[in-house]
């Protein structure tokens, strides 16, 4: 395994670029069917295949949520490589307590999202064990979930007990996000996240409200912050070359580490190196 400059957060190291996983498991950002291609292609062992590959260049880490082909995907990377991946898990936007199925869909169907996402927390206590028994080593509130957190006089309401649910469990605390704003109010939040997560990218792709805004909040962050969406899944501007952006999203305000989508070895062959010197020029080996 080639070296990978890393970062530990609460005992746990991490190579500072992380597997991520959206196409991996069908979620394209194109369309339902481009998921649904996906989804057909990348069985466990296929998708286990990518990740040796990243084990080889130095990634040691995979990000994605609670999900029953991803748990079997690592299953397999162990059976193939010997060493499974850290799993840097996030919780589902499709769970929920069992006795309040009917409410959750209700909700998602009617497009009531914070009502959805309400019933979604109280399930994260439930997840959080599921992903330790499942050898998860994080846990990170789903970023539909926090985007959709109550939110009173800048304060996400009982965001510390959810975190302290995580903790009690044994795993690192987190929570992803799709709003600059609501990373300010997890960074600034009593017993809060250990890591964060949110779209950082050249393009601004996610980046809500604007790529300023956002930029300018996380030059203020004291908590280690894991870029997503750092290619704009595809929609990068081919005035720039992959490596450019790659490099900007390292460079940029407050990124610890980036989770990088690879759909095929070839990516992680090209992205990979680009973003193993990126990080050593910023941080060190």
């Amino acid at each position: 395994m080639d070296a990978f400059p890393s970062l530990t957060i609460e005992g746990v190291t991490i190579s500072r670029a992380i597997c991520g996983t959206n196409a991996l498991l069908g979620w394209s950002h194109v369309s339902a069917g481009r998921d649904a291609w996906l989804r057909a292609t990348f069985d466990p062992p296929r998708i286990a295949r990518v990740f040796a590959r990243c084990q080889e260049l130095g990634v040691n880490a995979v990000m994605g949520p609670l999900y029953p082909r991803l748990i079997d995907a690592l299953d397999e990377t162990e059976r193939l490589t010997g060493v499974r991946p850290i799993w840097v898990a996030t919780t589902s936007m499709d769970c929920y307590p069992a006795d309040r199925e009917q409410a959750y869909l209700a909700a998602r169907r009617a497009g009531r999202l914070d009502e959805a996402m309400a019933i979604n927390r109280d399930s994260i206590g439930e997840q959080a064990a599921a992903l330790k028994a499942a050898g998860a080593a994080f846990c990170l509130v789903h970023g539909a979930c926090a985007d959709h957190w109550p939110l009173r006089e800048g304060r996400l309401v009982g965001l510390a007990e959810t975190m302290a649910q995580i903790r009690a469990v044994g795993l690192v605390p987190g929570s992803a996000t799709h709003l600059a704003e609501r990373v300010t109010a997890l960074e600034s939040a009593p017993s809060g996240p250990a890591i964060l997560a949110t779209p950082v990218n050249k393009g601004g792709w996610m980046m809500t409200p604007s790529r300023d805004d956002a930029l300018a909040r996380f030059s203020c962050l004291h908590r280690p912050l894991i870029a997503i969406k750092t290619l704009a899944c595809g929609r990068y501007d081919t005035e720039y070359t992959v490596e450019e952006w790659l490099r900007w999203a390292v460079a940029a305000p407050g990124v610890a580490a980036i989770a990088l989508g690879v759909m095929v070895e070839q990516e992680a062959e090209q992205s990979l190196p680009v973003l193993r010197d990126a990080f050593a020029e910023r941080y060190g080996a």
